[in-house]
């Protein structure tokens, strides 16, 4: 006989006979497999929720539940199951809608010992074929999956692209996933998604987390079944039904910085170690991308700052111009929320706005607080200033998209603009915008050379040159806010 730890797996025998089940029992135990036995299909739901079985080999014909609605009802599980249907009143009919539900073969009563295991040998082979192909195919999604959330830069969604990664590949009922604050101390649940209130309460609430990952130290991960739960109440309480809760950690630079906890309250699923180690991985891999959107955000907090010390730097050259270029990126971003143009847009408008006169530092600061008009030269001189923009935003790989914006600000629509005289559709759109928002702002900002306009001029003179020096969409979308851009002077964008 077969020593336990070469079974061959667990088969369930569903039969209303006693005298069935101990025979197909004897004979699969001696060639080493593991059986369970039931005497109607509403006992052999039980046992398959207690211990999932490998193959079930179920009569047909059976009071409480037959075969058929057992097989109906097994279909509807989480779980996959290879089944076999046995009857003692086969007919091609009945055969051939066992297969339709879902059976894998049949066998008809009285059946010599030799077919038996024949039928079980190959569903087995069927079965642990269905296992590899899944987690196969479970392996290439992960790997999609992965690469997709890997190409994200915002933690934000990284985070949450992995949660429903869990939740759907892992088959869970509930995740929660949480990550360490900047000390590595203190360790909340960052997103938590579960069916009913009173879970997500409790997981947020009643899970000791930073004890959670300090149990994972030193671990790739662990699975905890129904029965074993009870062993790590100190740290997971108050949460019930749990059937089965698998635990992944997340590490970065080998320091364990999170955790995702999977959780299964569906009775008979349980997680298994293959899921565990294909998880682990997409969790692995999302580890770096967290760790690389975090160097990221700091990179654009920089960036921020190198754009607010170079808009300050301006304003302190050019004394007339203080606060202009603040003015100008909330003019232009409230003109681009009137043409609802997207988040990546307005970011860089944002950006673009405050260094959009940023050339002006290559500028002779005498040109800059002249009194009185330019000469041609000086005028010629202070043309360049768009040209200088760019090249000192080129070379700065985070701000090579800005120094083509702030390069074509002073292009006109109809093609008579600076330095390239480009026309219409061949200037970028955010550069129209900064257009508009520029001369609105200096027509109504007081100047070396001249006084401020009042509102209903500088309208005017917008709405005049529409056609000729602005793009008529980004005028049509400055009319709709102009109220807006006088009366708060300090709208949120």
């Amino acid at each position: 006989m077969i020593s336990g730890n070469e079974q061959k797996g667990i088969v369930l025998v569903v039969d209303d006979e006693a005298i069935v089940r101990d025979i197909i029992s004897d004979v699969l135990v001696e060639v080493g497999y593991r059986v369970h036995t039931a005497e109607n299909g509403m006992e052999a739901l039980e046992k398959i929720k207690d211990e999932p079985p490998d193959l079930i080999i179920t009569d047909m014909k059976m009071p409480k539940m037959g075969g058929m609605e057992l097989l109906h009802e097994i279909n509807r599980l989480k779980n996959r199951f290879t089944t076999v249907m046995m009857t003692g009143f086969a007919t091609v009919e009945s055969a051939v809608e066992a297969i339709k539900q879902g059976a894998y073969d049949y066998i008809m009563k009285p059946f010599q010992f030799a077919d038996l295991l024949r039928v079980v040998e190959h569903a087995m082979e069927k079965q642990y074929l269905l296992k590899e192909n899944l987690e196969l195919k479970e392996t290439m999604t992960l790997y999609d999956i992965s690469q997709a959330i890997s190409s994200n830069l915002n933690q934000e969604v990284i985070l949450s692209m992995l949660v429903d990664a869990l939740m759907k590949e892992g088959d869970a009922d509930a995740v929660a996933l949480c990550l360490s604050d900047i000390t590595q101390e203190i360790i909340t649940p960052d997103i938590i998604r579960a069916p009913d209130k009173d879970m997500r309460s409790a997981l947020a609430q009643k899970v000791k987390w930073d004890g959670v990952l300090k149990m994972l130290n030193g671990k790739e991960g662990m699975i905890i079944q129904r029965d074993d739960i009870a062993g790590i109440s100190d740290v997971v309480n108050g949460i019930d039904g749990i059937e089965s809760l698998m635990l992944l950690p997340m590490i970065i630079k080998d320091k364990p910085v999170g955790v995702a906890a999977l959780l299964s309250t569906t009775r008979g699923y349980r997680f298994t170690e293959g899921s565990r180690k294909a998880l682990s991985i997409l969790v692995n891999n999302v580890s770096v991308a967290v760790e690389n959107a975090r160097l990221y955000e700091d990179i654009v907090d920089i960036l921020e700052d190198t754009v607010n010390s170079f808009a300050r730097t301006l304003d302190a050259k050019d004394k007339y111009a203080s606060g202009h270029s603040e003015r100008v990126t909330r003019y232009s971003l409230m003109i681009a929320h009137q043409m609802n143009l997207s988040r990546e847009d307005t970011d860089a408008l944002a950006q673009a706005g405050l260094l959009h006169d940023i050339g002006k530092i290559g500028i002779s600061e005498f040109l800059l607080n002249k009194k009185g008009a330019l000469d041609w030269d000086e005028y010629e001189e202070t043309k360049l200033h768009p040209v200088i923009g760019r090249d000192i935003l080129a070379p700065i790989e985070q701000f090579q998209h800005l120094a083509e914006i702030i390069y074509y600000h002073h292009e006109r629509y109809d093609g008579g603009g600076y330095p390239e005289g480009i026309s219409g559709e061949n200037i970028p759109l955010l550069s129209r915008i900064i257009a508009v928002a520029d001369a609105f702002d200096a027509m109504t900002s007081t100047r070396s050379y001249r006084e401020k306009l009042n509102l209903e001029k500088a309208v005017q003179e917008i709405q005049s040159n529409s056609g000729s020096q602005f793009d008529p969409k980004v005028v049509d979308a400055f009319l709709e806010v102009v109220d807006r851009l006088v009366v708060d002077e300090n709208p949120a964008i």
